[in-house]
């Protein structure tokens, strides 16, 4: 019979899904809890599993909806639905936060909403673009909720442990809550490394090469974002203009692609350019790479950086996101101060001698992170009991 005494848990986010960044992080982290036995509750704004129409047995899922439309109403309606859930946990239940909740007993960070406001402007090379985007920020009603949303989560006292996903999070937030020193946890992201590994990466390397038509000699540089304009890539198509021809640049993913390829076709390296689109199988997409490049102005984290290292592929990203932690200069690839062409496309060559494939050994497996996670339920369980206790006494 299934021991009763491991704390009950409820998981907290916006959206349930096994596809996204924190979504599936959040997915995998609960199927993780209940493999190890613990009750676990998950409060979503929507659920986008499939298992309940499936049949498949499944933890439990409380959908407390959201008002509609935009982002505004989505997330100031369950900022407080989200609270009056809370308040009614039952005792003992250690909360975890996934997104901008208040009052969680943990709350996994992913960075406070002015910092992404502040730092993300350099990704704007255009001053015109760059005005432009100002004003639009300053008069989107988000853009004044959230940090007032964070105003409430951070500084909260109910909340243990704040745990940042790389050092790059716990210096944010320690700069603008500076009361929060003390309550932070720096856990950095792991990977499914059964499907993320040297080996994979050998084994579908003939087949990936031929899938995206690269040739005997060709080099191929990696990228892959859902918004381009942050994670740089216009950086990176003029560093391919510094590079050998043999050089070839897969950019996986984005929603508008026309203005890249007129761009790359403006410089005259179109042909050397391969938009694939979003893409399903990702240990494939890694292993037709030579190097993956993530010029990113900001990335509280940045999965793809993690994916690729773990896979064996030599990676160039930036100061600014925060995987560059796993990075060791020219031994597994290169972190740049600023993604300028110029910078992007010496680092490149720089890793030339750094081949493809091989065992890098500095990312986590997710079961490794999600063993810390558990650890700090545990922890908070042993001391809400203690303090519980001490005031009976």
């Amino acid at each position: 019979m299934q021991q009763t005494t491991r704390p009950p848990v409820a998981l907290f986010i916006k959206t349930f899904s096994r596809y996204g960044g924190v979504e599936q992080f959040c997915y995998r982290f609960n199927e993780f809890l209940i493999s190890r036995g613990y009750p676990v509750t998950v409060f979503c704004g929507e659920d986008k599993t499939d298992e309940a129409a499936a049949g498949k047995p499944r933890t439990e899922v409380v959908e407390v909806g959201m008002w509609r439309p935009g982002r505004f109403l989505k997330h100031f309606s369950l900022f407080h639905k989200m609270k009056s859930r809370l308040a009614q946990l039952p005792k003992g239940t250690v909360s975890f936060c996934f997104g901008n909740f208040a009052g969680c007993t943990i709350y996994r960070s992913g960075g406070p909403h002015l910092d992404f406001l502040a730092r993300s402007m350099r990704a704007q090379r255009n001053p015109l673009r760059k005005l432009s985007k100002l004003i639009v920020r300053f008069f989107s009603p988000i853009n004044w909720l959230m940090p007032m949303l964070d105003l409430s989560v951070y500084p909260h006292p109910d909340t243990r442990c704040i745990l940042a996903i790389s050092n790059k999070v716990r210096q944010a937030v320690e700069t603008h809550f500076p009361g929060t020193h003390g309550k932070i946890a720096v856990i950095p992201n792991g990977v499914n490394t059964a499907r993320f590994n040297p080996d994979k990466f050998n084994e579908l390397r003939h087949d990936a090469r031929i899938w995206y038509s690269l040739h005997e000699g060709q080099k191929a540089i990696g990228f892959c974002s859902t918004n381009f304009e942050l994670k740089g890539l216009d950086r990176l198509i003029k560093a391919l203009t510094l590079l050998p021809p043999e050089y070839m640049l897969i950019a996986a993913g984005g929603r508008n692609h026309t203005k890249y390829i007129e761009y790359a076709r403006s410089l005259d390296v179109h042909e050397r350019i391969i938009f694939p689109g979003k893409v399903d199988d990702m240990p494939q997409f890694y292993a037709a790479l030579d190097v993956f490049c993530h010029p990113s102005f900001y990335d509280t984290f940045g999965s793809v950086v993690a994916e690729a290292l773990a896979m064996g592929v030599p990676t160039v990203t930036t100061e600014d996101v925060g995987a560059c932690d796993l990075i060791k200069n020219g031994e597994n690839g290169i972190v740049v101060n600023d993604p300028t062409p110029e910078e992007l496309s010496q680092a490149i060559l720089n890793l030339q001698q750094v081949p493809a494939g091989q065992p890098f050994n500095c990312v986590q497996d997710d079961a490794e992170v999600f063993e810390r996670y558990l650890a700090l339920i545990e922890r908070a369980a042993h001391n809400r009991k203690t303090a519980s206790a001490e005031q009976q006494g």
